[in-house]
C-alpha cells in the first residue's frame, strides 16, 4: 500500500474522523471509478450545513480548539453563514479558465 492512503489512516484516526475513503474502496474503488472515465465539476457554492468552518476555522464546533485537527484556519466561527455571504454577493460569479489536462508533467 502507497504511503498516502497509511499517512490518511493515520490522520484521520487522530482526528476522530470517518475514514470514507476507505469505506467505499479506498484506490482500488477511485482506480476502478477513473477506469470508467471522469466529468471535472467546477461551482461556486456557500455551505448551509457546516459554513464552510472545516475549510479555514475551528470546526468541529463541539471540540475544543486545542483539540488536534480541529483548528484549521484563522476565520471566526462566527463566519460563512450562507445568508450573509449570499446578501453581501447576492451576483457572485466565478471564471474558470486555462484549465489543461495531460500527463503529469505536461501542462505547463
Amino acid at each position: 500500500m502507497s504511503r498516502f492512503p497509511r499517512t490518511l489512516r493515520e490522520g484521520l484516526m487522530a482526528f476522530g474522523d470517518t475514514n470514507s475513503f476507505e469505506k467505499l474502496g479506498g484506490l482500488q474503488q477511485m482506480g476502478a471509478s477513473f477506469d470508467k472515465g471522469m466529468v471535472l465539476v467546477m461551482s461556486i457554492w456557500d455551505d448551509h450545513e457546516a459554513q464552510m468552518l472545516w475549510l479555514d476555522s475551528d470546526y468541529p464546533l463541539d471540540k475544543d480548539p486545542s483539540t488536534p485537527g480541529v483548528s484549521r484556519g484563522p476565520c471566526p466561527t462566527s463566519s460563512g453563514k450562507p445568508t450573509d455571504v449570499e446578501s453581501q454577493s447576492p451576483d457572485a460569479t466565478v471564471v474558470f479558465s486555462n484549465i489543461k489536462f495531460g500527463p503529469i508533467g505536461s501542462t505547463y
